[in-house]
């Protein structure tokens, strides 16, 4: 993932967690944020000693504060985590996570 301008949350944010779904599919993992009012110059999504993080500020505000989304997942040596891919489309953040090249099954031919 491609680096991004210093990520800040405003000093008197609400943090929420947000609603996530979690698919697996053959090629990876892909993980849906549910990340209403953000878009991609206010997510930041960062992989750091095998944590995935994702932090997001919306333009809802909460109480006259605003929300910001924060969610962490530990991933799998399985991942191939300089291929992870995003995109962001109505209030929705999509992560894909391909599988490594350690987690392919090989097979053996026997003769």
């Amino acid at each position: 993932m491609e680096d991004k301008k210093c990520f800040s949350v405003p000093e008197n944010a609400v943090e929420v967690r947000p609603a996530v779904d979690i698919v697996e599919e053959d090629c990876g993992v892909k993980i849906m944020f549910e990340v209403p009012g953000a878009n991609a110059d206010t997510i930041d999504v960062s992989v750091a000693e095998g944590i995935l993080t994702m932090r997001a500020c919306s333009t809802l505000k909460r109480n006259g504060f605003p929300v910001c989304y924060q969610r962490s997942f530990q991933l799998s040596d399985m991942v191939d985590v300089k291929g992870i891919s995003g995109k962001t489309c109505d209030g929705v953040l999509t992560l894909c996570l391909p599988k490594s090249e350690r987690a392919s099954v090989h097979r053996i031919k026997v003769d």
